[in-house]
């Protein structure tokens, strides 16, 4: 498998210049140019979330994305070792994890009243909000079960709800079952989301927790094509980059690029990819005043910038 060299360095620290196009210019499908997404997601607030999960994504430089069900949280760690505590879960989350909805006490929503559905999706937001500082603004359906009036209900102030998943766990992941899903991924350019529960024990575990470390090595392994997000970051990001206009005017060997876009700033805030074609030249990018980080790769600089910041400028 074709192998690529990035280099990251500060645009502002070089010196040499390209000779420009607007048509060079675009906003990358993905974070920093990669050809793909792939989040990793686990339901059910499981204690081996924190004592394996977590740790094992964060050696491999990976997040992942745990969806909490707020009712399961032990109050008394000491009767409940299957589930994390909110103590745990703010740990995870101030590492840079994703800690999100996935209802209050696990029901089927399509079963419930129109109160008891706002019921469940509310004081999971509260709790969540209240225990770790952050909303919730993504979403998982218990037992993946929706309609449209569930779905309805649950995008209110949201970015994002799990729609559609593959299999990480146990006997519904062979090596080769998984690998071919990432292959997939990079042939279609697709955002696609894992889905397991347990490692050792409980649905959907696995076999032997060796399968579950080294999938995590080969999404290692092609990390230079692969970006592995949040299920929330992923969501914002293509979202964002979808509904992101860009005037793009040159001047000389300088070309302006101001960015625009009617997404709220307070839910959608995520920095973006500009993919520009430079031949394989370097260039400087600025916004606001600071200097902007590129990447360069088979002739191409990618630039982070924030979409909802003023004009980026190159030359």
């Amino acid at each position: 498998m074709k192998k690529f060299l990035i280099v990251t360095t500060m645009a502002a620290a070089i010196g040499c210049t390209a000779d420009l196009d607007t048509e060079d210019i675009k906003v990358a499908d993905y974070k920093d140019g990669k050809e793909c997404a792939v989040s990793l997601t686990f339901d059910d607030s499981m204690k081996e979330h924190y004592t394996i999960v977590a740790p094992e994504l964060e050696k491999r430089g990976f997040r992942g994305t745990f969806w909490m069900c707020g009712g399961w949280m032990p109050a008394e760690p000491q009767y409940d070792t299957t589930h994390f505590t909110w103590a745990e879960s703010k740990e995870m989350s101030d590492k840079g994890h994703e800690m999100s909805n996935h209802s209050w006490s696990h029901p089927n929503m399509t079963t419930l009243s129109e109160d008891e559905l706002k019921e469940q999706i509310r004081k999971n937001d509260e709790a969540i909000l209240a225990n770790l500082g952050k909303p919730s603004t993504t979403f998982c359906f218990p037992y993946n079960a929706y309609n449209d009036t569930v779905l309805a209900e649950v995008m209110k102030g949201r970015i994002g709800a799990r729609l559609k998943e593959f299999w990480l766990g146990g006997q519904h992941s062979p090596k080769e079952y998984l690998q071919k899903q990432i292959e997939d991924a990079l042939a279609a350019g697709s955002w696609i989301v894992g889905m397991t529960h347990g490692i050792n024990y409980g649905y959907d575990c696995y076999e032997d927790a060796s399968e579950f470390t080294d999938f995590l090595d080969y999404l290692k392994s092609l990390e230079d094509r692969i970006w592995v997000g949040t299920f929330r970051d992923v969501a914002a990001y293509t979202a964002v980059a979808k509904g992101i206009s860009l005037d793009i005017s040159k001047d000389g060997k300088e070309i302006t690029v101001v960015p625009a876009t009617n997404l709220d700033r307070t839910l959608y805030e995520t920095p973006l990819t500009l993919e520009v074609n430079t031949d394989g030249k370097k260039i400087k990018a600025q916004q606001d005043g600071k200097a902007l980080e590129a990447s360069y790769r088979n002739g191409k600089a990618y630039i982070t910038f924030c979409p909802f910041g003023g004009a980026v400028t190159l030359k």
